[in-house]
């Protein structure tokens, strides 16, 4: 059995994705400030302020609005950290800052500026942990960051790993849908999988129906960092 062949994008599939990816962007800009507006809102009722032409809602519903804002916007964040991981890593450092808004980048939102937000740091924080990552926040208004950083190796659990066999280690919770840029239907979808680059793992973002890109050998599994052993391996017929 064969998986896809890896093969280079045209030109105009890339336009296509870079589409997707600044169009996605933009959503979750207009739902924070949504989200903003609420807060507000909210704010102005607590003070006894009257509220006109919107719909009030209780702290709960604006708190769980606010958890599902932030679980949306997860699989993106996490290519979004993976990279700034893989890259702090390139420069061997052992730690590197995710903040949570563009410093010194300002959109307007409700008439008034405010920083473009590039994380959701709570969550993101809460998913990494379940990679090995050590993290701790940095709470500090608009300069708030998340702080994550990494150890060695560790050896797995090598009575899961056949060395003769061949596996893909995909990360949960990275699915990313793409869609066609004229239909809007969805055509294929991306999932980030751990695999070994010039001795190094990295995260790689390949097709759900994987190519033999992100296939890895159980021989490659034994010792592994410690996020990349978190990572349930899956056995493909190869």
């Amino acid at each position: 059995m064969s998986f896809f062949s890896r093969r280079k994008l045209s030109e105009q599939e890339l336009n296509n994705y870079q589409q997707q990816l600044n169009e996605f962007k933009y959503k979750i800009t207009k739902f924070e400030d949504r989200l903003d507006k609420l807060q507000n809102d909210l704010e102005c009722k607590s003070q006894g302020e009257p509220l006109q032409g919107v719909n009030v809602i209780n702290a709960e519903e604006a708190a769980n609005r606010v958890e599902k804002a932030a679980q949306k916007a997860l699989p993106h964040e996490l290519k979004e950290a993976f990279d700034e991981i893989n890259s702090a890593v390139e420069n061997e450092q052992q730690s590197v800052r995710l903040f949570q808004y563009e410093l010194g980048a300002y959109v307007c939102a409700n008439g008034k500026p405010q920083r473009k937000r590039i994380y959701h740091i709570d969550a993101l924080s809460k998913k990494l942990k379940k990679y090995g990552y050590e993290t701790k926040l940095d709470s500090n208004g608009p300069n708030s960051f998340l702080e994550v950083s990494w150890k060695g190796k560790e050896t797995s659990d090598i009575s899961k790993i056949d060395p003769a066999k061949k596996y893909v280690l995909p990360l949960e919770d990275t699915e990313c849908e793409i869609t066609d840029s004229a239909t809007g239907k969805a055509i294929s979808y991306e999932v980030a999988y751990a695999c070994p680059r010039d001795d190094k793992w990295r995260i790689i973002y390949d097709r759900k129906i994987c190519s033999d890109a992100v296939i890895v050998p159980g021989k490659e599994i034994i010792d592994v960092p410690k996020w990349v052993r978190s990572i349930e391996p899956i056995e493909v017929d190869y």
